[in-house]
């Protein structure tokens, strides 16, 4: 073997004892499970950080008390930037954002806007874009301090609660990658599911899931109830299942929906917009207090539930479009497939127009055997 091989040969064998020169010291890192929200003093923002603590160490004082597997670190800000430079300066860490499962949007800076700071989102290189959404009725730092759930870190519940592990179609659910987007997205706007503490008091310290947060382009404008978010995973095409409540003289029968299909129809008459709602699908009765035999009553409990969800499909998009003139179920887009150039004359004033929009619903499901009563 020559010289220049050998020499080679050594070189090439030396270079596995080498570091790697962009390694990052695990222990220099801290992981970001969630992010808080809020508006501070003098137009500034408040953030608040969810970091993991996986070590789980023993509690000053000895014994068997341990430490959260979490911790909560705050800081204000002229930017989300300004604010997590300070909160790595308290940390002593860089944080990692790549596992993020939650950001926490507090009502008050919602209600307020939020363009002036998710640039941060945009911008930092390492985000999760698949992380979840969430509007909080408390403040987020108040949200993420107190928050006693099942789980050792609460926003990994939350997460799993977003992502439909419980079956739970009727919560609206949007992560990052579809959020930012749609509060500048004119015809398909944003949507987030809300958070707050249970009502039940003995459930100090959970929260509860269950309506949903309207924005008109960067600014939430209201709340929707659980049973209308429902209906916007509907018309929006994101779930086609979910549960309804049949009520008459004073009796009730619960209905598992199913295999639900919407079709959406727009229709232009002179200055009028009308837009034609077409909703099918499979509907199992689950309960009732109504002496109900399905092999008798199956029409009657049919119209039942047809009238009574049409009308509550009215009652949301007309909320939804007359009270916050908000298009969150996408028909602006529904337009701009169909009707490309009559969308480019209605785009500028989209959310004015929503006001006097139209609808013609059309419900028919079918009514399904269940169990074994007939």
């Amino acid at each position: 073997m020559s010289f220049f091989a050998k020499a080679v040969l050594c070189l090439l064998l030396l270079l596995p004892l080498g570091g790697c020169w962009s390694e990052i010291d695990p222990d220099q890192i801290t992981v970001v499970s969630a992010i808080g929200l809020d508006p501070a003093e003098n137009g500034n923002i408040a953030v608040t950080v969810q970091l993991m603590n996986p070590t789980l160490p023993i509690a000053a004082g000895g014994g068997n008390q341990q430490r959260r597997p979490f911790a909560i670190y705050s800081a204000n800000g002229k930017t989300i930037q300004d604010a997590v430079e300070l909160i790595q300066l308290a940390a002593k860490k860089s944080l990692f954002f790549p596992q993020t499962q939650v950001v926490l949007i507090g009502e008050t800076l919602a209600r307020r806007g939020l363009d002036d700071f998710l640039d941060f989102f945009w911008r930092e290189e390492n985000q999760n874009f698949n992380s979840w959404t969430l509007v909080s009725r408390l403040p987020a730092k108040q949200m993420l301090e107190n928050a006693s759930e099942l789980k050792a870190v609460p926003a990994e519940e939350w997460k799993a609660f977003l992502r439909g592990k419980w079956g739970r179609p009727q919560n609206v659910a949007m992560q990052m990658y579809q959020f930012l987007p749609r509060l500048n997205q004119v015809g398909f706007q944003a949507v987030s599911a809300g958070i707050g503490p249970a009502p039940n008091p003995s459930k100090k310290g959970l929260m509860e899931i269950g309506d949903a947060a309207v924005f008109r382009n960067d600014r939430m404008v209201g709340w929707l109830t659980e049973d209308e978010s429902q209906i916007v995973n509907w018309l929006a095409g994101t779930s086609s299942k979910g549960r309804f409540l049949i009520v008459a003289d004073g009796e009730a029968a619960s209905m598992a929906m199913s295999s639900i299909r919407v079709r959406v129809f727009p229709v232009f008459r002179e200055d009028r917009i009308l837009f034609k709602i077409r909703l099918k699908g499979a509907a199992e009765l689950k309960t009732s207090t109504m002496p109900i035999n399905l092999a008798k009553d199956r029409g009657k409990l049919k119209k039942l539930l047809d009238e009574q969800l049409t009308e509550a499909i009215e009652k949301t998009v007309d909320k939804t479009f007359k009270t916050y003139k908000s298009d969150i179920f996408g028909f602006g887009e529904v337009i701009h497939r169909r009707h490309p150039g009559k969308w480019r004359t209605l785009k500028p004033q989209w959310n004015e127009q929503l006001e006097s929009v139209e609808t013609e619903i059309e419900v028919s499901f079918r009514i399904e055997r269940a169990g074994l009563l007939k």
